[in-house]
């Protein structure tokens, strides 16, 4: 039944099942312009309600429809991961791992949580694999951090932020002054 409300989906915005996102985009966009409000498309065909039905149909229709693309795109990412889905549990250990699996469990794909925070999905990857060296400088870094934690309600998104910026530092060698 998921694989025709899909396919009937996919109708509404008239695009085949397997389009890009760009082409989904685009045809979402140019399917708003036929049904807006004073279209010369549908002026005299429709009533104003059968408009607004069929602006809310494509609506529907595309919100489901990317979520399904944003699903399956993480499915195809997260096969190739380099770091295993772990239950790290501490933050203070590997907080990008920490912030990974509360991810994970909460059912969210870097995706979603790039389009909550506005922050770029590679910086937010970086960020859960702790590739240091991919990461923006510092002051950016913070930001980010605090911003993603707060998109999954951790209590303490500074604290995390000051933990994982500790890890990133080289350490010190001891007997220098």
């Amino acid at each position: 039944m998921n694989e025709t409300l899909n396919n009937n989906d996919y109708k509404i915005l008239g695009v085949e099942p397997g389009a890009d996102e760009k082409e989904i985009a685009r045809s979402y966009h140019r399917m708003k312009a036929i049904y807006s409000e004073g279209s010369l498309s549908t002026y005299s065909l429709l009533a104003d309600d059968e408009r607004r039905e069929m602006l809310d149909k494509i609506e529907k229709a595309y919100m489901r429809v990317t979520r399904d693309y944003s699903r399956s795109k993480a499915s195809e990412d997260n096969a190739h991961h380099e770091i295993e889905p772990a239950n790290v549990t501490n933050p203070d250990e590997s907080p990008g791992r920490y912030l990974r699996t509360l991810r994970e469990n909460m059912g969210l794909t870097l995706k979603e949580v790039s389009t909550r925070t506005k922050i770029r999905s590679t910086h937010l990857e970086n960020i859960e694999l702790e590739k240091y060296s991919q990461l923006p400088a510092p002051v950016y870094l913070r930001g980010f951090i605090i911003e993603f934690a707060r998109a999954l309600s951790i209590e303490n998104p500074e604290g995390l932020a000051s933990r994982y910026l500790e890890l990133m530092q080289p350490p010190e060698e001891e007997g220098e002054d």
